[in-house]
Protein backbone atom coordinates (compact mmCIF):
# COMPACT_ATOMS: atom_id res chain seq x y z
CA UNK A 1 0.00 0.00 0.00
CA UNK A 2 1.03 3.73 -0.85
CA UNK A 3 1.90 4.29 3.25
CA UNK A 4 4.93 2.29 2.62
CA UNK A 5 6.71 4.86 0.83
CA UNK A 6 8.89 7.21 2.50
CA UNK A 7 7.98 10.59 0.65
CA UNK A 8 4.71 9.75 1.90
CA UNK A 9 6.16 9.78 5.15
CA UNK A 10 8.64 12.83 4.87
CA UNK A 11 5.30 15.00 4.02
CA UNK A 12 4.12 14.81 6.82
CA UNK A 13 7.51 15.67 8.37
CA UNK A 14 7.84 18.58 6.41
CA UNK A 15 4.18 19.65 7.50
CA UNK A 16 4.92 19.65 11.03
CA UNK A 17 9.36 20.19 10.51
CA UNK A 18 11.10 22.55 12.93
CA UNK A 19 13.63 24.70 11.22
CA UNK A 20 17.12 24.63 13.33
CA UNK A 21 18.09 27.70 12.03
CA UNK A 22 14.98 30.00 11.44
CA UNK A 23 15.78 33.83 9.75
CA UNK A 24 13.72 36.25 12.09
CA UNK A 25 13.72 39.09 13.62
CA UNK A 26 12.99 41.24 16.76
CA UNK A 27 13.50 40.83 20.36
CA UNK A 28 11.22 38.80 21.92
CA UNK A 29 12.17 39.07 25.34
CA UNK A 30 10.40 42.77 25.31
CA UNK A 31 7.50 41.25 23.93
CA UNK A 32 5.70 40.27 26.88
CA UNK A 33 2.18 42.34 26.45
CA UNK A 34 0.84 38.68 26.41
CA UNK A 35 2.06 38.15 30.08
CA UNK A 36 2.46 40.81 31.95
CA UNK A 37 4.54 41.20 35.11
CA UNK A 38 6.75 38.17 33.28
CA UNK A 39 9.17 41.22 32.24
CA UNK A 40 10.85 40.04 35.64
CA UNK A 41 11.06 36.59 34.90
CA UNK A 42 12.08 36.58 31.43
CA UNK A 43 15.63 38.42 32.76
CA UNK A 44 16.42 36.19 35.49
CA UNK A 45 20.06 35.98 35.28
CA UNK A 46 20.19 31.91 35.30
CA UNK A 47 16.81 31.52 33.26
CA UNK A 48 17.34 28.52 31.31
CA UNK A 49 18.18 26.75 34.70
CA UNK A 50 14.47 28.38 36.28
CA UNK A 51 12.81 27.25 32.84
CA UNK A 52 13.47 23.38 33.44
CA UNK A 53 12.30 24.02 37.02
CA UNK A 54 9.71 26.08 36.14
CA UNK A 55 8.60 23.68 33.27
CA UNK A 56 8.52 20.51 35.43
CA UNK A 57 6.48 22.36 38.15
CA UNK A 58 3.53 23.48 35.16
CA UNK A 59 4.07 19.57 34.12
CA UNK A 60 2.97 18.32 37.61
CA UNK A 61 0.27 21.12 38.31
CA UNK A 62 -1.51 19.61 35.30
CA UNK A 63 -0.79 16.00 35.58
CA UNK A 64 -1.81 16.07 39.72
CA UNK A 65 -4.43 18.71 40.01
CA UNK A 66 -7.34 16.98 39.95
CA UNK A 67 -5.85 14.86 42.12
CA UNK A 68 -4.12 16.16 44.52
CA UNK A 69 -5.06 19.52 45.38
CA UNK A 70 -3.09 19.55 48.66
CA UNK A 71 0.01 19.43 46.46
CA UNK A 72 -1.19 22.10 44.02
CA UNK A 73 -0.15 25.11 47.50
CA UNK A 74 3.21 24.25 47.50
CA UNK A 75 3.84 24.48 43.37
CA UNK A 76 1.84 27.27 42.63
CA UNK A 77 3.55 29.35 45.60
CA UNK A 78 6.40 28.45 43.34
CA UNK A 79 5.55 29.49 40.51
CA UNK A 80 4.19 32.36 41.59
CA UNK A 81 7.24 33.66 43.23
CA UNK A 82 9.11 33.93 40.21
CA UNK A 83 6.54 34.08 37.57
CA UNK A 84 3.53 36.26 39.14
CA UNK A 85 1.70 36.30 35.52
CA UNK A 86 1.52 32.60 35.60
CA UNK A 87 -2.23 31.37 34.78
CA UNK A 88 -0.48 27.61 36.10
CA UNK A 89 0.54 28.72 39.09
CA UNK A 90 -3.37 30.87 40.07
CA UNK A 91 -4.58 27.80 38.77
CA UNK A 92 -2.61 25.05 40.82
CA UNK A 93 -2.99 28.15 43.75
CA UNK A 94 -6.99 28.62 42.58
CA UNK A 95 -7.41 24.19 43.23
CA UNK A 96 -5.46 24.20 46.22
CA UNK A 97 -7.85 27.08 48.73
CA UNK A 98 -10.82 26.11 46.89
CA UNK A 99 -10.14 21.91 48.46
CA UNK A 100 -9.36 24.10 52.00
CA UNK A 101 -12.43 26.48 51.39
CA UNK A 102 -10.60 29.48 51.98
CA UNK A 103 -13.06 31.85 50.04
CA UNK A 104 -10.91 34.88 50.15
CA UNK A 105 -7.55 33.74 48.92
CA UNK A 106 -10.02 31.56 45.98
CA UNK A 107 -11.13 34.88 44.88
CA UNK A 108 -7.92 36.53 44.99
CA UNK A 109 -6.02 33.95 42.45
CA UNK A 110 -9.51 32.90 40.51
CA UNK A 111 -9.79 36.73 39.49
CA UNK A 112 -5.49 36.78 38.65
CA UNK A 113 -6.31 33.77 36.89
CA UNK A 114 -8.89 35.45 34.93
CA UNK A 115 -7.12 38.32 34.47
CA UNK A 116 -4.39 36.92 32.86
CA UNK A 117 -6.12 34.48 31.03
CA UNK A 118 -7.91 37.75 29.36
CA UNK A 119 -4.71 39.43 28.63
CA UNK A 120 -3.47 36.14 26.63
CA UNK A 121 -6.95 36.20 24.72
CA UNK A 122 -6.16 39.95 23.47
CA UNK A 123 -2.40 39.41 22.49
CA UNK A 124 -4.00 38.04 19.08
CA UNK A 125 -6.64 35.56 17.71
CA UNK A 126 -4.42 31.92 18.00
CA UNK A 127 -4.28 31.98 14.40
CA UNK A 128 -0.70 30.95 13.37
CA UNK A 129 -0.45 34.59 11.61
CA UNK A 130 -1.92 35.96 15.04
CA UNK A 131 -0.78 33.35 17.98
CA UNK A 132 -1.88 34.26 21.16
CA UNK A 133 1.51 34.90 23.40
CA UNK A 134 1.93 33.03 26.27
CA UNK A 135 5.01 32.24 28.72
CA UNK A 136 4.53 28.15 28.82
CA UNK A 137 3.04 25.72 27.13
CA UNK A 138 0.90 24.93 30.45
CA UNK A 139 -0.33 28.22 30.16
CA UNK A 140 -1.73 28.32 26.71
CA UNK A 141 -3.38 24.40 27.67
CA UNK A 142 -4.80 26.17 30.60
CA UNK A 143 -5.53 29.17 28.43
CA UNK A 144 -7.77 26.53 26.17
CA UNK A 145 -8.92 24.22 28.66
CA UNK A 146 -10.60 26.81 30.90
CA UNK A 147 -13.66 26.67 28.04
CA UNK A 148 -13.99 23.23 28.29
CA UNK A 149 -11.70 22.23 25.68
CA UNK A 150 -9.99 18.85 25.94
CA UNK A 151 -6.04 19.03 24.80
CA UNK A 152 -5.41 16.68 22.19
CA UNK A 153 -2.24 17.26 20.70
CA UNK A 154 0.69 19.48 21.00
CA UNK A 155 3.80 20.19 18.57
CA UNK A 156 6.15 23.52 18.68
CA UNK A 157 7.10 24.87 15.18
CA UNK A 158 9.44 27.21 14.19
CA UNK A 159 7.67 29.70 11.64
CA UNK A 160 8.84 32.75 9.92
CA UNK A 161 9.01 35.82 12.56
CA UNK A 162 8.05 33.27 15.21
CA UNK A 163 10.88 31.28 16.75
CA UNK A 164 9.27 29.23 18.87
CA UNK A 165 5.18 28.67 18.20
CA UNK A 166 3.40 26.46 19.83
CA UNK A 167 0.68 24.05 18.08
CA UNK A 168 -2.43 23.05 20.44
CA UNK A 169 -4.85 20.46 18.89
CA UNK A 170 -8.32 20.40 21.01
CA UNK A 171 -11.62 19.50 20.32
CA UNK A 172 -14.98 19.89 22.40
CA UNK A 173 -15.91 16.82 22.86
CA UNK A 174 -15.31 12.79 22.28
CA UNK A 175 -17.35 13.32 18.87
CA UNK A 176 -16.41 17.29 17.41
CA UNK A 177 -13.73 17.54 14.89
CA UNK A 178 -9.94 18.46 16.04
CA UNK A 179 -9.29 21.91 15.84
CA UNK A 180 -5.89 24.20 16.50
CA UNK A 181 -4.69 27.20 18.20
CA UNK A 182 -1.12 29.00 17.72
CA UNK A 183 0.66 30.44 20.80
CA UNK A 184 3.99 32.41 20.53
CA UNK A 185 6.61 31.14 22.93
CA UNK A 186 9.73 33.40 21.56
CA UNK A 187 10.26 34.83 24.36
CA UNK A 188 11.72 31.58 25.95
CA UNK A 189 13.85 31.57 22.95
CA UNK A 190 15.00 34.82 23.70
CA UNK A 191 15.79 34.69 27.00
CA UNK A 192 17.74 31.12 27.10
CA UNK A 193 19.44 33.29 24.23
CA UNK A 194 20.50 35.71 26.04
CA UNK A 195 21.06 34.00 29.31
CA UNK A 196 24.28 31.79 27.82
CA UNK A 197 24.75 34.31 24.83
CA UNK A 198 23.99 32.36 22.55
CA UNK A 199 21.68 32.83 19.18
CA UNK A 200 18.91 34.62 20.67
CA UNK A 201 16.18 33.29 17.75
CA UNK A 202 17.48 29.81 17.44
CA UNK A 203 14.83 27.89 19.58
CA UNK A 204 17.13 24.32 19.83
CA UNK A 205 18.59 25.10 23.32
CA UNK A 206 15.11 26.01 24.52
CA UNK A 207 13.54 23.04 23.23
CA UNK A 208 16.05 20.97 24.51
CA UNK A 209 15.37 22.26 28.00
CA UNK A 210 11.64 21.77 27.54
CA UNK A 211 12.04 18.37 26.31
CA UNK A 212 14.14 17.39 29.49
CA UNK A 213 11.29 19.13 31.38
CA UNK A 214 8.73 16.02 30.44
CA UNK A 215 7.25 18.68 27.70
CA UNK A 216 5.16 16.13 25.51
CA UNK A 217 5.12 19.23 22.72
CA UNK A 218 9.41 19.41 22.49
CA UNK A 219 9.57 15.75 22.31
CA UNK A 220 7.43 15.69 19.65
CA UNK A 221 9.40 18.80 18.08
CA UNK A 222 12.41 17.40 18.13
CA UNK A 223 11.52 13.49 17.16
CA UNK A 224 9.83 14.99 13.71
CA UNK A 225 12.83 16.90 13.13
CA UNK A 226 14.56 13.50 13.15
CA UNK A 227 12.16 11.88 11.26
CA UNK A 228 12.67 14.47 8.51
CA UNK A 229 16.51 13.27 8.78
CA UNK A 230 15.68 9.90 8.47
CA UNK A 231 17.14 8.81 12.01
CA UNK A 232 14.08 7.03 12.51
CA UNK A 233 15.62 4.95 15.41
CA UNK A 234 16.09 8.33 17.69
CA UNK A 235 13.07 9.53 16.22
CA UNK A 236 10.68 7.06 17.43
CA UNK A 237 12.07 7.56 21.00
CA UNK A 238 11.48 11.02 21.55
CA UNK A 239 8.04 10.06 19.74
CA UNK A 240 7.12 7.88 22.41
CA UNK A 241 8.12 9.86 24.91
CA UNK A 242 5.36 12.49 23.46
CA UNK A 243 3.43 10.23 23.35
CA UNK A 244 3.06 9.41 27.16
CA UNK A 245 0.25 12.40 27.28
CA UNK A 246 -2.41 12.74 25.13
CA UNK A 247 -0.69 13.24 21.38
CA UNK A 248 -2.25 12.82 18.25
CA UNK A 249 0.78 13.98 16.30
CA UNK A 250 3.26 11.61 18.18
CA UNK A 251 1.07 9.08 17.47
CA UNK A 252 0.17 9.30 14.47
CA UNK A 253 4.09 10.03 13.07
CA UNK A 254 4.76 7.10 15.10
CA UNK A 255 2.37 5.02 13.15
CA UNK A 256 3.82 6.36 10.34
CA UNK A 257 7.65 5.34 10.57
CA UNK A 258 6.63 1.83 11.78
CA UNK A 259 3.93 0.91 8.35
CA UNK A 260 7.20 2.41 6.57
CA UNK A 261 9.93 0.37 8.71
CA UNK A 262 7.59 -3.15 8.02
CA UNK A 263 8.00 -2.26 4.18
CA UNK A 264 11.82 -1.64 4.13
CA UNK A 265 12.87 -4.05 6.82
CA UNK A 266 14.55 -6.28 4.37
CA UNK A 267 14.97 -3.90 1.88
CA UNK A 268 18.02 -1.53 4.05
CA UNK A 269 20.91 -3.18 5.77
CA UNK A 270 20.99 -2.54 9.41
CA UNK A 271 24.46 -1.51 11.35
CA UNK A 272 22.62 -2.36 14.53
CA UNK A 273 23.97 -6.09 16.17
CA UNK A 274 20.70 -6.12 18.26
CA UNK A 275 17.47 -8.08 16.87
CA UNK A 276 15.44 -6.09 14.92
CA UNK A 277 11.22 -6.44 14.86
CA UNK A 278 9.57 -8.06 12.23
CA UNK A 279 7.20 -6.34 9.52
CA UNK A 280 4.21 -8.22 11.44
CA UNK A 281 5.55 -6.36 14.71
CA UNK A 282 6.38 -3.26 12.92
CA UNK A 283 2.88 -3.24 11.22
CA UNK A 284 1.13 -4.00 14.91
CA UNK A 285 2.78 -1.53 16.30
CA UNK A 286 1.87 1.19 13.66
CA UNK A 287 -1.78 0.15 14.21
CA UNK A 288 -1.74 0.27 17.88
CA UNK A 289 -0.76 4.10 17.34
CA UNK A 290 -2.94 5.13 14.29
CA UNK A 291 -5.84 3.67 16.69
CA UNK A 292 -4.19 5.29 19.48
CA UNK A 293 -4.38 8.80 17.65
CA UNK A 294 -8.04 7.66 16.28
CA UNK A 295 -9.73 7.91 20.12
CA UNK A 296 -7.77 10.87 19.97
CA UNK A 297 -9.59 12.20 17.21
CA UNK A 298 -7.06 12.17 14.05
CA UNK A 299 -8.96 12.14 10.83
CA UNK A 300 -5.88 11.22 8.60
CA UNK A 301 -4.95 8.12 11.02
CA UNK A 302 -9.34 7.18 10.38
CA UNK A 303 -8.34 7.79 6.58
CA UNK A 304 -5.21 5.91 6.57
CA UNK A 305 -6.48 2.92 8.49
CA UNK A 306 -9.43 2.46 6.71
CA UNK A 307 -7.67 2.63 3.66
CA UNK A 308 -5.37 0.17 4.93
CA UNK A 309 -8.28 -2.29 5.82
CA UNK A 310 -9.86 -2.05 2.06
CA UNK A 311 -6.95 -2.47 0.23
CA UNK A 312 -4.82 -4.63 2.01
CA UNK A 313 -5.47 -8.09 1.44
CA UNK A 314 -3.24 -10.43 3.48
CA UNK A 315 -2.46 -8.87 7.25
CA UNK A 316 -5.28 -9.55 9.30
CA UNK A 317 -5.75 -6.50 10.78
CA UNK A 318 -5.93 -7.31 14.53
CA UNK A 319 -2.65 -8.90 14.49
CA UNK A 320 -1.81 -8.72 17.97
CA UNK A 321 -3.50 -4.98 18.26
CA UNK A 322 -6.21 -6.06 20.82
CA UNK A 323 -8.66 -3.48 19.45
CA UNK A 324 -11.96 -5.18 18.79
CA UNK A 325 -12.58 -2.62 15.86
CA UNK A 326 -9.78 -4.42 14.12
CA UNK A 327 -10.53 -7.73 14.04
CA UNK A 328 -10.08 -9.82 11.05
CA UNK A 329 -13.66 -10.45 9.90
CA UNK A 330 -15.81 -7.55 7.84
CA UNK A 331 -12.73 -5.99 7.29
CA UNK A 332 -14.88 -4.37 4.34
CA UNK A 333 -17.52 -3.21 7.18
CA UNK A 334 -15.00 -1.54 9.28
CA UNK A 335 -13.27 0.44 6.87
CA UNK A 336 -16.25 1.86 5.27
CA UNK A 337 -16.94 2.66 9.17
CA UNK A 338 -13.70 4.88 9.41
CA UNK A 339 -13.68 6.71 6.50
CA UNK A 340 -17.26 7.32 7.00
CA UNK A 341 -16.23 8.63 10.55
CA UNK A 342 -13.35 10.94 9.42
CA UNK A 343 -15.73 12.39 6.35
CA UNK A 344 -17.99 13.29 9.16
CA UNK A 345 -15.22 15.08 10.99
CA UNK A 346 -14.60 17.14 7.61
CA UNK A 347 -11.91 14.97 6.35
CA UNK A 348 -12.98 15.48 2.87
CA UNK A 349 -10.23 13.29 1.10
CA UNK A 350 -11.87 10.38 2.91
CA UNK A 351 -15.21 11.27 1.11
CA UNK A 352 -13.18 11.53 -2.05
CA UNK A 353 -11.47 8.12 -1.91
CA UNK A 354 -15.02 6.53 -0.92
CA UNK A 355 -16.55 8.04 -3.96
CA UNK A 356 -13.52 7.33 -6.25
CA UNK A 357 -13.98 3.24 -5.06
CA UNK A 358 -17.61 3.42 -5.93
CA UNK A 359 -16.99 4.61 -9.12
CA UNK A 360 -14.51 2.39 -10.50
CA UNK A 361 -16.09 -0.76 -8.37
CA UNK A 362 -12.57 -2.26 -7.79
CA UNK A 363 -12.59 -2.33 -3.85
CA UNK A 364 -16.14 -1.44 -3.42
CA UNK A 365 -18.96 -2.21 -5.30
CA UNK A 366 -19.28 -0.24 -8.66
CA UNK A 367 -22.20 2.32 -7.59
CA UNK A 368 -23.08 5.81 -9.89
CA UNK A 369 -25.14 6.69 -6.86
CA UNK A 370 -22.83 6.23 -4.47
CA UNK A 371 -20.24 8.18 -6.25
CA UNK A 372 -22.17 10.90 -6.46
CA UNK A 373 -23.38 10.89 -2.71
CA UNK A 374 -19.67 10.98 -1.48
CA UNK A 375 -18.93 13.14 -3.86
CA UNK A 376 -21.19 15.80 -3.04
CA UNK A 377 -20.37 14.99 0.93
CA UNK A 378 -16.84 16.22 -0.09
CA UNK A 379 -18.07 18.89 -2.20
CA UNK A 380 -20.19 20.36 0.34
CA UNK A 381 -17.03 20.85 2.93
CA UNK A 382 -15.95 23.30 0.74
CA UNK A 383 -12.57 21.38 0.08
CA UNK A 384 -11.15 22.91 -3.15
CA UNK A 385 -9.87 19.52 -4.63
CA UNK A 386 -13.06 18.22 -3.97
CA UNK A 387 -15.49 20.17 -5.26
CA UNK A 388 -13.01 20.33 -8.52
CA UNK A 389 -13.09 16.38 -8.42
CA UNK A 390 -16.92 16.32 -8.24
CA UNK A 391 -17.13 19.10 -11.35
CA UNK A 392 -15.26 16.27 -13.30
CA UNK A 393 -17.23 12.90 -12.36
CA UNK A 394 -20.88 15.38 -13.45
CA UNK A 395 -19.58 16.40 -16.33
CA UNK A 396 -18.12 13.13 -17.41
CA UNK A 397 -22.01 11.58 -18.09
CA UNK A 398 -24.88 13.51 -19.12
CA UNK A 399 -26.98 11.62 -17.06
CA UNK A 400 -25.95 12.76 -14.03
CA UNK A 401 -27.02 15.46 -11.32
CA UNK A 402 -25.69 17.14 -8.80
CA UNK A 403 -26.47 16.47 -5.56
CA UNK A 404 -25.34 20.27 -4.46
CA UNK A 405 -24.91 23.42 -5.26
CA UNK A 406 -22.51 22.92 -7.28
CA UNK A 407 -21.91 25.86 -9.56
CA UNK A 408 -21.76 28.28 -6.99
CA UNK A 409 -18.97 26.19 -5.31
CA UNK A 410 -17.03 26.34 -8.45
CA UNK A 411 -17.83 29.99 -8.94
CA UNK A 412 -16.35 30.79 -5.38
CA UNK A 413 -12.76 28.90 -6.67
CA UNK A 414 -12.77 30.77 -9.39
CA UNK A 415 -13.20 33.91 -7.53
CA UNK A 416 -10.25 32.94 -5.99
CA UNK A 417 -8.46 32.82 -9.12
CA UNK A 418 -8.53 28.90 -9.13
CA UNK A 419 -7.32 27.84 -12.58
CA UNK A 420 -8.39 24.88 -12.55
CA UNK A 421 -12.37 25.39 -11.27
CA UNK A 422 -12.15 28.08 -14.30
CA UNK A 423 -11.44 24.99 -16.54
CA UNK A 424 -14.37 22.97 -15.27
CA UNK A 425 -16.66 25.80 -15.53
CA UNK A 426 -15.94 25.87 -19.35
CA UNK A 427 -16.41 21.97 -19.38
CA UNK A 428 -20.33 22.08 -18.10
CA UNK A 429 -20.52 24.92 -20.06
CA UNK A 430 -19.28 23.32 -23.01
CA UNK A 431 -21.41 20.04 -22.38
CA UNK A 432 -24.36 21.93 -21.26
CA UNK A 433 -24.10 20.29 -17.48
CA UNK A 434 -25.74 22.22 -14.63
CA UNK A 435 -26.11 25.02 -16.94
CA UNK A 436 -27.03 26.16 -20.56
CA UNK A 437 -24.79 24.53 -23.23
CA UNK A 438 -22.96 27.92 -24.36
CA UNK A 439 -19.85 27.41 -26.19
CA UNK A 440 -19.03 31.37 -26.36
CA UNK A 441 -19.25 30.92 -22.26
CA UNK A 442 -16.71 27.68 -22.45
CA UNK A 443 -14.43 29.54 -24.37
CA UNK A 444 -14.20 32.42 -22.10
CA UNK A 445 -14.16 30.16 -19.35
CA UNK A 446 -11.13 28.54 -20.51
CA UNK A 447 -9.21 31.66 -21.72
CA UNK A 448 -9.61 32.86 -18.27
CA UNK A 449 -7.67 30.06 -16.84
CA UNK A 450 -5.04 30.27 -18.99
CA UNK A 451 -4.62 34.13 -18.19
CA UNK A 452 -4.54 32.88 -14.52
CA UNK A 453 -1.54 30.38 -15.54
CA UNK A 454 0.26 33.13 -17.53
CA UNK A 455 0.02 35.51 -14.79
CA UNK A 456 1.14 33.10 -12.13
CA UNK A 457 5.11 32.92 -11.39
CA UNK A 458 4.84 29.34 -11.45
CA UNK A 459 2.10 28.53 -13.84
CA UNK A 460 0.59 25.59 -14.45
CA UNK A 461 1.41 23.33 -17.50
CA UNK A 462 -1.50 20.75 -17.20
CA UNK A 463 -4.14 24.03 -17.21
CA UNK A 464 -2.80 25.15 -20.55
CA UNK A 465 -2.39 21.59 -22.00
CA UNK A 466 -5.70 20.57 -21.11
CA UNK A 467 -7.20 24.07 -22.49
CA UNK A 468 -5.41 23.52 -25.75
CA UNK A 469 -6.21 19.75 -26.31
CA UNK A 470 -9.72 21.18 -25.96
CA UNK A 471 -10.02 23.70 -28.43
CA UNK A 472 -7.53 21.80 -30.90
CA UNK A 473 -9.40 18.46 -30.99
CA UNK A 474 -13.05 19.20 -30.23
CA UNK A 475 -15.34 18.06 -32.41
CA UNK A 476 -17.73 20.86 -31.43
CA UNK A 477 -17.46 23.71 -34.16
CA UNK A 478 -18.46 26.42 -31.50
CA UNK A 479 -15.17 25.46 -29.85
CA UNK A 480 -12.81 25.04 -31.97
CA UNK A 481 -9.85 27.58 -31.33
CA UNK A 482 -6.90 25.67 -33.21
CA UNK A 483 -5.20 29.42 -33.19
CA UNK A 484 -5.39 29.81 -29.78
CA UNK A 485 -4.62 26.94 -29.16
CA UNK A 486 -1.22 26.58 -30.96
CA UNK A 487 -0.69 30.03 -29.63
CA UNK A 488 -0.49 29.20 -25.88
CA UNK A 489 1.10 25.79 -26.77
CA UNK A 490 3.99 27.37 -28.59
CA UNK A 491 4.51 29.93 -25.52
CA UNK A 492 4.46 27.43 -22.40
CA UNK A 493 6.77 24.55 -24.92
CA UNK A 494 8.90 27.97 -25.18
CA UNK A 495 9.04 29.29 -22.18
CA UNK A 496 8.71 26.51 -19.59
CA UNK A 497 11.77 23.91 -20.08
CA UNK A 498 10.61 21.55 -18.05
CA UNK A 499 7.50 20.58 -20.34
CA UNK A 500 9.88 20.13 -23.08
CA UNK A 501 10.47 16.68 -22.51
CA UNK A 502 6.80 15.66 -21.65
CA UNK A 503 5.29 12.76 -23.91
CA UNK A 504 1.99 13.95 -23.24
CA UNK A 505 2.67 17.69 -23.56
CA UNK A 506 4.38 17.79 -27.36
CA UNK A 507 1.31 15.14 -28.16
CA UNK A 508 -0.67 17.79 -27.48
CA UNK A 509 1.81 20.63 -28.80
CA UNK A 510 1.62 18.59 -32.54
CA UNK A 511 -2.12 17.91 -32.55
CA UNK A 512 -2.42 21.75 -32.53
CA UNK A 513 -0.14 22.19 -35.94
CA UNK A 514 -2.33 19.11 -36.94
CA UNK A 515 -5.23 20.99 -36.44
CA UNK A 516 -4.07 24.36 -38.33
CA UNK A 517 -3.04 22.15 -41.25
CA UNK A 518 0.89 21.95 -40.26
CA UNK A 519 0.78 18.84 -40.84
CA UNK A 520 5.48 18.65 -41.29
CA UNK A 521 5.47 20.21 -37.89
CA UNK A 522 2.98 17.97 -36.35
CA UNK A 523 5.53 14.61 -37.43
CA UNK A 524 8.67 16.26 -36.36
CA UNK A 525 7.12 17.00 -32.91
CA UNK A 526 5.13 13.54 -32.46
CA UNK A 527 8.34 11.98 -33.11
CA UNK A 528 10.06 13.97 -30.76
CA UNK A 529 7.11 13.32 -27.99
CA UNK A 530 7.74 9.26 -29.00
CA UNK A 531 11.06 10.00 -28.79
CA UNK A 532 11.04 11.07 -24.65
CA UNK A 533 8.26 8.41 -24.60
CA UNK A 534 10.48 5.19 -25.46
CA UNK A 535 14.09 6.84 -23.58
CA UNK A 536 11.54 7.45 -20.21
CA UNK A 537 9.82 3.82 -20.70
CA UNK A 538 6.01 5.33 -20.86
CA UNK A 539 4.89 2.58 -22.27
CA UNK A 540 1.43 3.91 -21.03
CA UNK A 541 1.17 6.20 -23.93
CA UNK A 542 3.91 4.68 -26.95
CA UNK A 543 0.87 2.94 -28.43
CA UNK A 544 -1.45 6.37 -28.66
CA UNK A 545 1.27 8.32 -29.30
CA UNK A 546 1.88 6.08 -32.23
CA UNK A 547 -1.51 6.05 -33.54
CA UNK A 548 -1.40 10.01 -33.51
CA UNK A 549 1.70 9.97 -35.53
CA UNK A 550 0.05 7.90 -38.16
CA UNK A 551 -2.83 10.27 -38.09
CA UNK A 552 -0.49 13.04 -39.01
CA UNK A 553 1.79 11.83 -41.17
CA UNK A 554 -1.59 10.67 -43.60
CA UNK A 555 -2.79 13.95 -43.15
CA UNK A 556 -5.50 13.48 -40.77
CA UNK A 557 -5.65 15.97 -37.31
CA UNK A 558 -7.03 14.52 -34.09
CA UNK A 559 -10.75 14.80 -33.77
CA UNK A 560 -12.37 13.72 -30.04
CA UNK A 561 -15.50 14.13 -28.39
CA UNK A 562 -14.21 16.28 -25.47
CA UNK A 563 -14.69 17.77 -23.52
Amino acid sequence: MSIHVAPVLLSLCSALLLSACAATSGNYASQTQGAPNASAYLTLPDFAEQLGYMTSLETRVLALSADEPLAMGALGSALIERNPSSLTGHQALTTFYQHLDAAEALETHADAFEMHRQTVLASGDGSQEQPYRVTSRADAVLTLTQDGQAVVGGIYQSNGPTPLQLLLLYRENATSPVRSHYFDLSALASAVGADDTADTENPWETLRILADSNDSAARAAIGTYLAGQRRYESAVGWLEMASREPNLLAHTLLARIYWYQSGVIDKEPSGDSAPQASAEELVRKAIENHVKAIDLGSTESMYTLGRWLLEDTHTKPSSGSGDPRLSPENKQEQALALLQQAGGLGHAESYIYLASQYQRGSRLPKSDDLANRYFAKAADLRNPKAVISYARYIAGSDQRESQTRLMPLLRELADANDPEAMVVIGNLYAKGVEVRRSARKAVRWYKKAVDQVQASHHGNAAIVNEVAWTLAVTDQKGLQKPDYAQAIMDEMMRSNKQVQTHPEYLDTWAATYAANGNFPKAIELQKRALYFARTQERSDVIDILQTHLESFEAGANITDNIP
